[in-house]
């Protein structure tokens, strides 16, 4: 049976595929259900019509909730794939038919264990939310009356899910060896890193431990609201939390001050996550935000943290060391910067890179500096590390897009939103942090360290070399460009005086015998005499020849 749904699922790709302009990508990869034809002539009129990243978009909507998915997470590496792709892919909403109640109440039953009703009262049977991994349902705790969402994971989806990834990563495969101009985006290693991502968003317990910690390095004057994980009541398949009562942010009823306010608000939220702290929420996209209107003055509460991105604190003082070579267009800090990031080629051309960075600062400040859209430059500089063959950190990757939504969002509330502004004081501290006393003294004491055992376990690798080298078991090579034309120099060299010493050597030899008077002679010279020195005469000309043709003399 499950060969049987993967070959039909194969075959729904194959449609999808040609039907969406794709039917090239169909037949390279030999998928059944494919014919000349139908989709594949109406595909062909699709793709004179629409871009490249329209259509891999309306792929994956046709393709199904867990397609739509995959490409939400795919749209995180815009390193790896053309901006248009990127933005394309991210206009993708992840919104889905509820699943009937019964099947939602026996996943509850089977994920605690016990029946609902020994747990919850007042379950609601219309869900405040749906999506393609799980839906929220409202109800109220049995032991305490608190009200409660509870996000619940969608009956088989796992299997499904499993079954999907398990065909991409064929697929990716397939593409990556038939297809050469796809060879540059590795798209085995981009389906590997998706999949963990979704298997990550797909356990819930992990979830509510995101929670936790995004609650615990929040201050007393928190700007945004977090919802209280029920641990308790949590598990891989479902999780219980504090009730957020709120509008969704476009439905919300907000004046100009409100709005300029909210996105101050979120804003400094999430650059503070990101710069002081290093655990940020990585999909803060509208549907993830609450307007909660109950107090004084309008809040926000951010929701869904399955997607969380994490930075060491030196990764948090490149990200620094970046916004500041931007702001103060300095290309070199830049490039070094994206360098240290563990963006650097194997084989690339620091100048040239240099230079593209510093063609796209000249765009970006010809306009004020209130003005700037840092998320475009972002994604520009993405951008110029794809066409430079650059590839950051997944975290990084995760930074972009919460940037990027933040800031989009910020704008939409806020028209005049000057996110340079707003980030300067978390970039000044994060550069004061940086060269804390403490800190600079456990950077040296690591240092010094690493340095001693450098020393200590020196002598030890030492006479492991030598012990390969006197069993024979190492070999080196040296190889060095300028020794290749260097070797067929001395070639040609060596071949001109081997050429010189035999036409010496034929004219002495022929001298000789023109005075020994032997027979045959011609005119009356001894015949083998004047044929020595006619190809000696040959030899030497040619010889001449090749030294003034080669320019070297």
């Amino acid at each position: 049976m499950g060969a049987f749904q993967n070959i039909s699922r194969l075959a729904d790709v194959a449609t999808v595929l040609a039907k969406n302009g794709f039917a090239d990508l169909a037949t390279r990869l030999d998928l059944p259900g494919w014919k000349p034809g139908g989709p594949h002539l109406a595909g062909e009129k699709l793709a004179r019509r629409y871009s490249v990243g329209a259509r891999l978009r309306m792929v994956a909507e046709d393709l199904g909730p867990t397609f739509v998915k995959l490409g939400q997470l795919v749209s995180l590496r815009p390193d790896l794939l053309p901006k248009d792709v990127v933005l394309e892919l991210r206009l993708l909403q992840d919104r889905v038919t509820p699943e009937p109640l019964g099947a939602i109440l026996d996943e509850v039953h089977k994920s605690l264990g016990r029946p609902l009703a020994e747990v919850y009262e007042d379950f609601s049977p219309e869900p405040l939310a749906s999506a393609s991994l799980a839906q929220v349902h409202r109800a109220r705790r049995k032991d305490d009356g608190r009200w409660v969402a509870v996000k619940v994971r969608r009956p088989r989806i796992l299997t499904v899910v499993e079954a999907d990834l398990a065909l991409l990563a064929a697929l990716a495969r397939t593409l990556h060896q038939r297809v050469e101009y796809l060879k540059p985006y590795n798209l085995p290693d981009l389906v590997a890193e998706i999949t963990l991502h979704l298997r990550q968003e797909m356990d819930f317990s992990l979830e509510a431990r995101h929670m936790q910690n995004a609650r615990a390095q929040q201050g007393p004057k928190a700007q945004v609201d977090i919802p209280a994980p029920h641990l308790d009541l949590c598990c891989p398949s479902l999780l219980t939390m504090d009730l957020v009562i709120g509008t969704r942010l476009e439905e919300a009823a907000l004046t100009t001050p409100q709005k300029k306010a909210l996105a101050r608000q979120l804003a400094g939220t999430i650059l503070e996550q990101v710069l002081k702290h290093g655990f940020f929420h990585a999909d803060p996209h509208p549907g993830n935000i609450l307007v909660q209107s109950g107090g004084l003055e309008p809040r926000l509460a951010l929701l869904d943290w399955g997607l969380v991105g994490r930075l060491t604190p030196k990764m948090r003082f490149l990200v620094g060391d970046l916004l500041i070579a931007a702001v103060e267009r300095e290309p070199l800090d830049l490039v070094r910067a994206l360098q240290a990031m563990g963006a650097a080629p194997a084989q690339g051309d620091e100048a040239a890179l240099a230079h593209d960075v510093e063609e796209l600062l000249e765009r970006v400040h010809s306009v004020p500096l209130q003005q700037i859209d840092t998320s475009a430059l972002i994604l520009d500089l993405m951008d110029l590390m794809r066409v430079h063959h650059l590839r950051v950190q997944p975290q990084y990757a995760l930074l972009d897009k919460a940037f990027m939504e933040m800031e989009g969002l910020a704008r939409e509330l806020d028209p005049d939103f000057d996110a340079v502004e707003v980030a300067r004081p978390f970039v000044g501290s994060l550069w004061l942090e940086r060269w804390r006393p403490d800190l600079v003294y456990k950077m040296a004491r690591r240092h010094v360290r690493e340095g001693l055992d450098l020393l200590k376990d020196l002598p030890g690798r030492l006479d492991r070399l030598l012990g390969l080298m006197e069993r024979g078991e190492m070999s080196m090579e040296f190889k060095h460009k300028g020794l290749v034309p260097l070797t067929k120099a001395i070639q040609d060299s060596s071949n001109r005086v081997t050429m010189g010493l035999i036409v010496a050597a034929l004219i002495v030899g022929s001298s000789m015998i023109i005075t020994t008077g032997v027979e045959p002679k011609i005119f009356g010279l001894p015949a083998l005499g004047l044929i020595g020195y006619l190809f000696s005469g040959i030899a030497g000309l040619w010889l001449v020849w090749s030294i003034f043709r080669s320019g070297r003399f």
